[in-house]
C-alpha cells in the first residue's frame, strides 16, 4: 500500500525533508495538495508503524505538522483576502493587511505536532529554531509547543480514563486479586476463602 501511494505522491516517502524545507523557504503549495500530502503521510506512517516496518515517528511528525501549519496558513490568508474583498471597509484593520508568512506557520505546526507527540515542548521549539535560525518566530513556537504538549497530556489522560471505564477488569484489579498458593493460582486472597 505504501509503495502504491508513493508512486502517485512521492513526497510522502522517506523523511519528507525536501517538502518541509520548501515550506520553510516560502515555496507555496496549493491547499488541496497540502491536505492530500497530510492524509497520505498519515496513512503511510500508520501502515508502516502497524506492520512493524523500519521507521519512526520523529520525521513524520515534523512533516505532518509543517504541512498542517502551511495548510492552515493558506486557509486563513485566503479567508482574510475574501473577507476584505467583500467588505472593503475592514481592510483598514491590521489583520487584513497580512499575517505572518508561510514559513512561520509551517514551523509552528511542525513544533506543535512534535511537542504533542513526544511531550517535549522545549526540545521541539529549540529543534525548529536551530533548523531555521529565525528569532521572530521563537515566542509563537514555544507557546504553541507548550499548548500542544499540554493538550496531548489531557487527551491521553482522558482516553486512558475512558478505556479503564470500559474495561471490566483492569490490570490493577488483577494484580490485587490473583494470589499464588502451593496448590496453584487462587483468584481471591486465601483469607477470603477461609471466611467462606
Amino acid at each position: 500500500v505504501c509503495g502504491i501511494v508513493g508512486v502517485y505522491i512521492p513526497q510522502v516517502l522517506f523523511f519528507g525533508y525536501e517538502t518541509l524545507n520548501g515550506l520553510f523557504l516560502n515555496n507555496s503549495i496549493p491547499t488541496e495538495y497540502l491536505f492530500l500530502l497530510l492524509v497520505a503521510k498519515l496513512l503511510t506512517t500508520a501502515i508502516c508503524a502497524a506492520s512493524g516496518l523500519v521507521g519512526g515517528t520523529f520525521a513524520p511528525s515534523l512533516f505532518l505538522g509543517g504541512v498542517l501549519g502551511a495548510g492552515f496558513h493558506n486557509i486563513i490568508s485566503d479567508s482574510l483576502r475574501s473577507i476584505s474583498h467583500v467588505y472593503p471597509e475592514l481592510s483598514a484593520y491590521p489583520i487584513f493587511e497580512g499575517i505572518s508568512g508561510l514559513p512561520a506557520f509551517a514551523m509552528v505546526g511542525a513544533a506543535s505536532v512534535l511537542a504533542a507527540l513526544f511531550r517535549a515542548p522545549l526540545t521541539a521549539s529549540l529543534l525548529l529554531f536551530e533548523c531555521t535560525r529565525n528569532y521572530d518566530v521563537i515566542l509563537p513556537l514555544m507557546a504553541s509547543a507548550g499548548v500542544a504538549s499540554l493538550t496531548g497530556d489531557i487527551v491521553e489522560k482522558w482516553l486512558d480514563e475512558e478505556q479503564r471505564e470500559n474495561d471490566p477488569v483492569s490490570w490493577g484489579d488483577l494484580a490485587t486479586r490473583i494470589y499464588e498458593t502451593d496448590d496453584g493460582i487462587c483468584i481471591t486472597p486465601p483469607d477470603e476463602d477461609a471466611e467462606k
